[in-house]
C-alpha cells in the first residue's frame, strides 16, 4: 500500500510523463506478483511466531528479611533479563521485613527492578500483589536465593505460549550444580494424605519430545497469566507459607490443564534460604496445617476423604486449627466444582502410570 500511494504521487507530480508512470506503475505490480513464494512463507511463519510467543515476562520475587539473599542472587537474574529474547520486567515484593530491603532495592538495582511492599503478611498475599503490580502475559515466580544463568530465558523461551498452563524447572543445588534437587514431581496417596516429594530426576528419565510433571517447585515456575487469574491466584488461606505452589497447580491439573517439565532450564537454589527449614518446628507445623488443609479444600473424591478421616487422630492441633476457618474451606471446595474435568482419583492413576512409562 505504500509502493503504490508513492506511485500515485510520482503519477500526479509528473502528469505530463504519463508514459513513464505507467511503467513504473506495470513494474510494481510485476514485482509484487512475483513475491517468491519463500519470501511470503517467512512473513507468515513469523506472524505465526509472533501470535505464539509472550509479549513479556513478568519475574516475581517475594522476600522476607532477604536482602542478603537479593544481594548475592539478584545480580544473575538482572542478566539473565539484560540476554532474555523476550522482554522482561522483575517485580520483588517486600513481605513487611525488618532488613530495610525497600531501600536497599532502591539503592543497589534502580533501573533495573520495580520494587514494592505487601501489604498484607505472608508468601501467597505477595505473589499475588505482584501480579497485580505486573503486566506480563506470563509470571516466573522465583525466590529470592535462585542464581539464574545469563542463557536462562533463552533456553526457556521455546516452552513459553499463551496456550500453557505451567512450566516446571529443573532445580540444582546452588552449592552443588551437578546435584539435581527438583525433577518431575509426583503426587500420590498414603496414609489418608496427598504426597508431593517424589521426583524423577533427568538422569533416571527415557528420551522424550515432551515431559509432564504433576506438581511445581514454588522457588522456581512458569505460568500464564489468564489461568493464574482463572485460578484467583495463590490462596491466601495458605499463608504465611506451605504447599501454595501445590495447591495453585493441582487446581488447575483438575481443570485439565497440564503442567510440562523442562528439563534443560537449570535454576541454582539455595535450600532452605527463602524459608526456615523444614526441621524447625513453626516450619513443621505449618506443613502440616496447609498438608491437611489441602486435602479439606481441594479433595472431593468421598472414598479419599473417607480414609484420610480415619488418619485424623494424628494431628489433633492441626484439626482444631482448620474448624476454626471451616466455613472458609467450604465456600473454597464449591467454588471448584463446576471448573473440575478430572477426578482425584484419575489425577493420582494417570500420575503413577505416567511415572512408569517415562522411567528408565
Amino acid at each position: 500500500s505504500t509502493a503504490q500511494h508513492s506511485t500515485a504521487q510520482h503519477s500526479t507530480a509528473q502528469h505530463s510523463t504519463a508514459q513513464h508512470s505507467t511503467a513504473q506503475h506495470s513494474t510494481a505490480q510485476h514485482s509484487n506478483s512475483n513475491r517468491s513464494l519463500n519470501e511470503q512463507t517467512e512473513i507468515l511463519a513469523f506472524a505465526e511466531k509472533t501470535k505464539s510467543t509472550p509479549q513479556l515476562i513478568s519475574i516475581i520475587i517475594p522476600s522476607f528479611n532477604g536482602k542478603h539473599h537479593l544481594k548475592d542472587r539478584l545480580p544473575s537474574v538482572v542478566l539473565a533479563c539484560k540476554q532474555s529474547p523476550i522482554p522482561t520486567e522483575i517485580i520483588v515484593v517486600d513481605d513487611n521485613s525488618e532488613d530495610d530491603t525497600l531501600n536497599f532495592l532502591k539503592e543497589e538495582f534502580k533501573g533495573n527492578i520495580k520494587s514494592f511492599k505487601n501489604p498484607q503478611k505472608g508468601a501467597c498475599s505477595a505473589r499475588n500483589h505482584g501480579v497485580l503490580q505486573s503486566k506480563g502475559d506470563i509470571l516466573f515466580f522465583i525466590d529470592n536465593d535462585v542464581y539464574l544463568d545469563e542463557n536462562f530465558f533463552k533456553t526457556a523461551m521455546p516452552y513459553l505460549s499463551p496456550d500453557m498452563f505451567c512450566a516446571a524447572c529443573a532445580g540444582y543445588k546452588a552449592v552443588n550444580p551437578k546435584e539435581q534437587l527438583d525433577g518431575i514431581k509426583l503426587i500420590n496417596w498414603k496414609r489418608g494424605f496427598f504426597r508431593f516429594t517424589n521426583n524423577i530426576y533427568n538422569k533416571d528419565l527415557k528420551p522424550a519430545d515432551k515431559y509432564l510433571s504433576y506438581g511445581v517447585q514454588g522457588a522456581y515456575f512458569f505460568i500464564e497469566r489468564r489461568k493464574f487469574e482463572q485460578l484467583n491466584g495463590f490462596d491466601t488461606l495458605l499463608d504465611p507459607y506451605g504447599l501454595e505452589e501445590t495447591d495453585l497447580t493441582y487446581r488447575g491439573l483438575k481443570r485439565g490443564w497440564e503442567i510440562e517439565y523442562i528439563k534443560n532450564v537449570r535454576p541454582l537454589h539455595k535450600c532452605g534460604g527463602t524459608i526456615a527449614s523444614k526441621t524447625n518446628k513453626r516450619t513443621r507445623k505449618l506443613f502440616e496445617r496447609n498438608r491437611m488443609l489441602f486435602i479439606w479444600k481441594n479433595t472431593h473424591s468421598k472414598a479419599l476423604l473417607l480414609n484420610h478421616l480415619l488418619w485424623l487422630w494424628r494431628s489433633p492441633y492441626q484439626v482444631l486449627q482448620l474448624l476454626k476457618i471451616l466455613k472458609k474451606i467450604k465456600t473454597k471446595r464449591i467454588e471448584q466444582i463446576p471448573f473440575i474435568s478430572k477426578t482425584d482419583k484419575q489425577i493420582l492413576k494417570e500420575c503413577a502410570e505416567y511415572a512408569l512409562s517415562i522411567k528408565e
